[in-house]
């Protein structure tokens, strides 16, 4: 049985005798569809392998579609494989899930997913949204499509003009893992499917922030998280670690956006890393994602292994 108390986590074991687990980190990849942004996942899969570091890693389905070799490496490597839209990022007018009908939903999911499948020989049961971009309407498309995990909902997060998340829909959203409600993300309710919203104060834990405000800023911001939630967060764009020259972006992109990138953006990465390590965090993936459960008859927390569609995961990309 998990029971909160303070800052801790105590898990309880057959034999009675308790521990304080650490606060999760975890390390997130966002692949848009962005032209010769595939260099700068080579560069962080390298990272990852130099610093021990296993993420998370979301495609979207034209990226997985134009470089298959990269997401199998990805797998190889031990990272784990979700979704993140068909065609976001490219030339073709980007997607955006809060709006869009069920079934345009449906079929930006299934093609991402068939990609990645295809490339990768596993099904992906994890999904990020194009901008965050979520609703209830994406929640009932990503449990008929099998998914299990979600890390989408952009809760204490308003970017205040300068972002893509412009309103407060979901600020109040649980900081920790939950199961969503059906009618309103906000609310925890009974979805198979277990959310893990990307940490923000304000402004996000993400590779933007950290190259736009500086390193103590972001140090003072995971503080602040970090007292009120056992989880963080972290999310970059292959392209961040490219030169904007060598990339194609959608006229839509602003130059604010294309400010920045470069190779050098890892350095900042790694100092994250090891702050974030002094602090005590234990690096997760988001399959390994625990939630807390009202009910004290039941096990409090719950591993992603009790569910099938993740056995199968894990099976199918042994053979």
């Amino acid at each position: 049985m998990t029971l909160g108390n303070g800052n801790g986590q105590h898990l309880v074991n057959g034999n009675g005798h308790g521990k304080t687990a650490p606060p999760q980190f975890y390390f997130t990849i966002d692949c848009d569809w962005v032209p010769g942004s595939h260099v700068g996942l080579e560069m962080l899969l390298a990272f990852c392998d130099r610093t021990h570091l296993k993420g998370t890693i979301f495609f979207a389905g034209r990226f997985a579609e134009t470089y298959p070799h990269l997401v199998r490496d990805c797998h190889d490597r031990g990272h784990q494989l979700g979704t993140h839209g068909w065609a976001h990022g490219g030339l073709e007018d980007d997607e955006d899930f809060r709006t869009a009908s069920y079934e345009q939903q449906r079929e930006w999911i299934r093609r991402a997913t068939e990609a990645v499948e295809q490339a990768a020989g596993i099904r992906p049961v994890v999904f990020r949204a194009p901008n965050l971009s979520i609703g209830e309407t994406t929640l009932r498309a990503l449990e008929h499509e099998g998914y299990r995990y979600d890390s989408s909902v952009p809760a204490r997060r308003f970017d205040m003009g300068f972002g893509r998340v412009h309103y407060l829909n979901y600020f109040w959203a649980p900081r920790d893992p939950y199961r969503p409600s059906g009618d309103d993300l906000t609310t925890p309710g009974e979805s198979p499917l277990i959310e893990v919203p990307p940490s923000s104060c304000l402004f996000p834990i993400n590779m933007a922030t950290l190259r736009t405000l500086g390193l103590p800023m972001v140090q003072r911001m995971i503080r602040w998280i970090g007292c009120r939630s056992r989880h963080l967060v972290f999310y970059c764009h292959p392209s961040e670690f490219v030169y904007a020259k060598d990339q194609v972006f959608p006229d839509t992109m602003s130059k604010w956006n294309q400010k920045g990138m470069c190779p050098a953006n890892l350095s900042l990465v790694e100092e994250l890393l090891d702050h974030v390590l002094e602090r005590g965090y234990a690096p997760t993936q988001m399959m390994e994602t625990t939630v807390r459960r009202l009910d004290l008859g039941q096990p409090i927390g719950l591993k992603a292994e009790s569910f099938q569609p993740d056995r199968t995961y894990r099976e199918e990309g042994q053979r």
